[in-house]
């Protein structure tokens, strides 16, 4: 292929984190490196040379290198790791036959041991996946073994063969669960690393200049009395001295002062360009990773000063960046410090808690604080540059203090890792999110809280409506064992109130007992409170308090927090609504034990059911990711190459009947035989050919499934009947195509739908055909990839599903094909980033198996991230602010 066939790939550009969390820049070759490129091989061992060339080979030859910097970026390939446009490492492929590619690698001598030839060969992949490549063969020295390692440590399943002095090596580059797992693993070290200085920075440095000082004066306030920050700036002289921390007259001076302190974290605030300048000499000082609480970034104009400027300049400095426009930070180290712009942070305690913009963060840590939530870390991002949510999950699962994680969600830059990583950590701890302003779609539309809840629960997290709901459920879930079951034991002085925590208990569907003791009888109710430890009955105790007075007896506290403290020994979780006490309060503490208090029983009972859903969640057995066999992924992957190839950025493209049924083909999913045709001799054609009786349909969107307004005939079964029946149709749709199908066994209609959702991702829908579903809106939905006990849930999870597991003319319905089809529709969803829309509408499930009535298949030109690979997000451009 010619090298202005295909253009460059700008979407293969990507910063990347290595071993130890610093950051890098990959990107395709261009013909303007052959002096950058020369230049790293030069510099090359002897020993790199010859593992890499074969050869002894001091200098590449002109001509050589002019092949190897004139790519096509299709059949050659070859991507290069970059810093500051020096060139550090070159992957590269070459089609040796269709579908069939050699590889080769060179990592600089200085980068060995970092990491850089695993995440070369992830992007390697992705990109050869993308263009068609389904297999990598390699020719590698036998003393080349860390070669041999980059490929077999990947997860591969790598075939070896010796012969003539070199080993040859070929495996499959699809995704496995295993090579998925060794880039979560990676992933997760990668990131956790990068975080760790902001998080559990060393020293901190806060720098003002001539705007917006106000911000980082707060700050240094908030720090004051720490022996491990410094000033600079003229407008943090007096500050400084107020706080009792070193005053620096230029960021220079703290490598001077490193001999008492690393500061690793630098807080900023100052105009744009200020804040850009200073990334070079804060990485020089060895600062790792930046806060920046100004803004007025814009992204609006080409002579401003960008967001994405400010991600270029730290990604350059291999700084990590928080902001900008952030609230600022508590650091989960030994000693949490205050790097945010509030001066009454919430307690510490167990419970990790995201958002992004300032205002939401003002409000979520005054609330932290009202309520007396525990609070071991907390991250604002900002306008989100760079770190997300994803990577303080990532730092999270690898740090211990932790025990509920809160996230106000406004936006995922990247989906699939957020899936991805939020599975794992949910496996361990629980996370609660709010979805603010949910973006995402549902067939067009904003998703309801159902489908949010219900999408988000594939993947372990709990949707709480408010930001209130998510701290009294992090509270809970911080402080208390998992429930073990889902019974309910209520006990109170006040029966109206235990009535009406049990009425709302049932209406969750949970089996509960209510006992409630005479009005004023403290004894009493603290004796049912100590009792309830000898009862095997209960999983959950709620102890509703309310003294008729107003004044609390320390008799009943008291025993309230030994019985909780003596429960949560024995796994079983204690709350309570008490008067006056909210959140984790002294008077319900015991033995480093706190049974938590709420404002309200509506307060008590919605963060109890959120306890058990996630208890439910944990206890499932999950499955395995499907792995359904016989999807051509290369064919697949090339067919819709092909429909791109001509489509601009941003473009989408439904494909014709033809080309949807050769893609399904592919993916193992049958589609019943259809003809479309214009005339009435082409109509009895296509009967004959289908073989009579047949189905005629309308081509028109609105009446292609609906029989009730005369859009679909049935057993047609001769000449006369299908002409009438074309007449019909094609009067009622102002003529036009209409579709003659082979007529499928009697059976139980089912939609399946597929989109990439610009919040969730690769997305699932499932329903039984009808109004009625569509109404009443009864559809269970997932993240893909899906595993098998997702499959099953969705099945199982629709109110309709009766319907599927009843005979039909004494015949069971074959579910085992209908988990098959959605398998199979998540695998294509999750493996080509370039599927928008994959829809079955109808599926129709006999015992003879599932088959597709009618297909839909949308491909677009805005790739999404490949899921197999790692990669830091480009900045989301913003307006000023």
């Amino acid at each position: 292929m010619a090298s202005d066939d295909v253009a460059y790939p700008t979407h293969w550009e990507a910063d990347v984190l290595l071993r130890d969390g610093a950051t890098m820049r990959i990107r395709p070759i261009r013909p303007d490196d052959a002096g950058a490129l020369q230049d790293f091989h030069v510099a090359q061992s002897e020993e790199s040379t010859y593992f890499r060339f074969f050869a002894p080979l001091r200098r590449l030859p002109e001509r050589d290198l002019q092949r190897l910097v004139r790519v096509d970026h299709h059949d050659r390939v070859a991507l290069v790791v970059v810093e500051d446009e020096r060139i550090m490492a070159v992957g590269r492929y070459d089609v040796v036959e269709p579908g069939r590619a050699e590889v080769a690698f060179n990592v600089s001598d200085a980068l060995q041991g970092r990491g850089v030839g695993s995440v070369l060969l992830e992007h390697l992949a992705a990109a050869a996946r993308e263009r068609g490549v389904d297999t990598f063969v390699a020719d590698v020295l036998p003393g080349n073994a860390q070669m041999i390692r980059v490929f077999s440590d990947a997860g591969y399943e790598v075939v070896q063969h010796y012969e003539d002095g070199v080993i040859s090596l070929e495996f499959a580059i699809d995704p496995t669960e295993r090579s998925l797992d060794v880039l979560a693993s990676r992933e997760q070290r990668t990131d956790a690393a990068s975080m760790r200085a902001l998080l559990d920075p060393q020293g901190v440095l806060v720098l003002a200049g001539s705007r917006e000082a106000c911000l980082a004066q707060a700050v240094a306030r908030h720090l004051a009395g720490r022996r491990d920050v410094a000033c600079v700036g003229a407008a943090l002289r007096e500050v400084a001295e107020e706080s009792g921390h070193r005053r620096l007259a230029a960021i220079e001076d703290a490598g001077a002062d490193a001999g008492e302190t690393t500061y690793h974290l630098a807080v900023l605030a100052a105009a744009p360009d200020e804040v850009i300048d200073w990334m070079p000499h804060l990485a020089a000082v060895g600062v790792r990773g930046v806060v920046v609480l100004s803004g007025g970034f814009d992204d609006t104009y080409p002579d401003a000063v960008g967001q994405a400027d400010l991600l270029a300049a730290a990604r350059a400095a291999g700084l990590r960046l928080v902001g900008p426009r952030s609230f600022g930070l508590l650091t989960a180290g030994p000693e949490r410090a205050n790097v945010t712009l509030t001066d009454s942070p919430p307690p510490l305690g167990g419970t990790a808690l995201f958002c992004q913009s300032g205002a939401v963060a003002l409000r979520l840590l005054a609330l932290a604080t009202q309520r007396q939530a525990g609070v071991r870390t907390f991250v604002s991002a900002g306008h989100r540059a760079d770190v997300s949510g994803n990577d303080m999950l990532q730092y999270l699962d690898s740090s211990h203090g932790v025990r509920a994680v809160g996230m106000y969600l406004e936006s995922l830059g990247n989906p699939r890792k957020f899936a991805r990583v939020v599975r794992r950590v949910s496996a361990e701890v629980p996370v609660v999110a709010v979805v603010g302003a949910a973006q995402g779609e549902v067939m067009g539309e904003r998703p309801t809280r159902r489908v949010v809840e219900q999408t988000m629960l594939t993947a372990g997290v709990l949707v709480a409506p408010t930001m209130r709901a998510m701290l009294d459920a992090t509270t809970l879930l911080a402080s208390q064992p998992l429930p073990p079951g889902d019974r309910i034991r209520i006990v109170s002085n006040s029966t109206s109130l235990a009535q009406i925590a049990a009425a709302q208990f049932t209406g969750l569907n949970r089996p509960t007992q209510v006992h409630a003791v005479p009005a004023l009888d403290d004894a009493g109710l603290a004796h049912e409170i100590q009792a309830s430890q000898e009862r095997t009955d209960w999983d959950t105790l709620l102890v509703l308090y309310a003294p008729p007075l107003g004044q609390r007896a320390p008799r009943v506290t008291d025993a309230l927090a030994a019985t909780g403290a003596r429960l949560h020994a024995a796994g079983r979780p204690v709350l309570g609504v008490v008067h006056q006490l909210v959140g984790l309060t002294p008077q319900l503490t015991h033995e480093g034990v706190c049974v938590p208090s709420y404002a309200s029983i509506e307060d008590a009972v919605s963060a109890a059911e959120m306890a058990h859903t996630y208890a439910r969640w944990r206890r499932r057995d999950h499955g395995v990711l499907v792995d359904p066999e016989g999807v051509d992924h290369a064919a697949i992957r090339g067919l819709v190459a092909e429909e791109l190839h001509d489509l601009a950025a941003g473009e989408e493209r439904e494909l014709s009947a033809k080309r949807t049924r050769a893609l399904l083909r592919h993916a193992g999913i049958t589609v019943l035989r259809t003809r479309r045709v214009r005339s009435t001799p082409a109509a009895l054609a296509a009967a004959r050919d289908l073989g009579w009786p047949v189905a005629v349909k309308s081509t028109d969107p609105a009446l292609r499934h609906r029989s009730d307004l005369g859009g679909v005939r049935l057993d047609i079964a001769g000449p006369v009947d299908l002409v009438d029946a074309v007449r019909q149709i094609r009067a009622r749709q102002a003529g036009g195509e209409v579709e003659i199908q082979a007529m499928a066994p009697a059976g139980v209609a089912c939609t399946v739908r597929s989109w990439d959702d610009p919040l969730f991702g690769p997305l699932l829908a499932f329903g039984l055909a009808g109004d009625a579903t569509e109404l009443l809106g009864d559809v269970s939905y997932a993240l893909a990839p899906l595993r098998t006990g997702d499959v099953t849930r969705m099945i199982e999870g629709v109110r309709a599903a009766p319907r599927l597991l009843a005979s039909l003319r004494g015949e069971q319905p074959d579910l085992a094909a209908l988990r098959d089809v959605l398998a199979r529709v998540s695998e294509v969803m999750e493996t080509v980033p370039q599927l928008r829309h994959l829809d079955l509408e109808p599926v129709l499930v006999s015992a003879q198996g599932a088959v597709a009535l009618h297909a839909r298949v949308v491909v677009g030109a805005t790739i999404r991230p490949d899921g197999a690979r790692r990669a830091l997000l480009a900045a989301p451009a913003v307006p000023a602010q």
